[in-house]
């Protein structure tokens, strides 16, 4: 078990290196965290937990009237309920799309292979703005529902 956390901690030790070695010094990182809806029906009183860090910075001017983002995650999601459901970091953002701002969604991270897995991912993004974070339980049809929004700090 230690041997997996020194290893998991060295794995976000490079990306965070990686990824403020790309951004400039105006950038702005917050740790995020989302506990996700309870599921008292199967005894969980936790169905999924994401973890991680959100970095952005101004980057191609104000578009549309609103200014421009890009930046990274370094996050992970887990599933903590044995319900027979997944988890999902879900995020819901604007993404820019050439000529206006398009609202889109994204799942970067999905977690289906039952209770107790954890997956990680880092990535990055450009030309996005009002980007919201959300741990949510994936239903039997795969999709993404019941979601908690993360906290920023």
């Amino acid at each position: 078990m230690k041997l997996m956390r020194r290893t998991a901690i060295a794995a976000c030790a490079a990306a965070a290196a990686v990824l403020a070695f790309a951004t400039p010094a105006s950038a702005v990182t917050l740790n995020f965290y989302a506990n996700g809806p309870a599921d008292w029906s199967r005894g969980c009183d936790l169905t999924t937990k994401a973890v991680g860090t959100y970095t952005y910075y101004e980057n191609g001017g104000v578009k549309g009237g609103y200014q421009s983002y890009a930046g990274g995650f370094d996050a992970y999601e887990r599933d903590l309920c044995s319900d027979g459901y997944g988890a999902a970091l879900h995020l819901t953002y604007y993404k820019w799309n050439g000529s206006s701002w398009v609202y889109a969604t994204a799942n970067p991270i999905k977690v289906t292979t039952g209770v107790g897995t954890t997956k990680d991912h880092s990535w990055t993004f450009k030309d996005v703005r009002d980007v919201k974070v959300y741990s949510c339980r994936i239903n039997s049809s795969n999709v993404v529902s019941s979601c908690a929004r993360a906290v920023m700090s």
